[in-house]
């Protein structure tokens, strides 16, 4: 038998907090998720163009595979928090894959909504499963 890990037919959404002002970092963690899923679908992938200022990160989306009957992702940007929120389909995504490992290269802290009942309230668009994308050192500190 084999046990897929990073699907769960009950969950299709991971919803991340990134931590960062600046839009170039933004666009960075965007287009390599964006790679990342196209991988997965062996698609190319889509260019997520400059990002000006953070606000602009709210018009940035791009194809996730997803269940949640909308195949695109969601971004918001939240001033007070500096911080952009993703709201993902996890069918394409993996722990070890390109999106998270940007991530961490760039030392961005996030916070998941596995681990943020806040976050998963205010922004998941589908449940959330246990799924976890990033260890607990990587993740935000405070």
């Amino acid at each position: 038998m084999i046990v897929e890990r990073s699907l769960s037919p009950n969950c299709s959404e991971a919803v991340f907090r990134f931590y960062t002002v600046k839009p170039q970092e933004a666009r960075r963690v965007l287009q390599a998720f964006a790679n990342e899923v196209a991988h997965a679908s062996h698609a190319a992938p889509e260019v997520i163009c400059p990002i000006g200022r953070m606000e602009d990160v709210e018009k940035v989306s791009f194809t996730a595979c997803a269940g949640l009957g909308s195949g695109v992702t969601e971004c918001h940007w939240e001033p007070d928090s500096k911080a952009f929120v993703l709201c993902i389909g996890n069918n394409a995504i993996a722990a070890g894959g390109e999106g998270c490992r940007t991530v961490q290269e760039l030392g961005i802290n996030v916070e998941e909504a596995e681990t943020n009942l806040s976050l998963a309230r205010r922004w998941a668009r589908d449940c959330t499963c246990g799924i976890r994308f990033f260890p607990d050192p990587l993740g935000f500190t405070g």
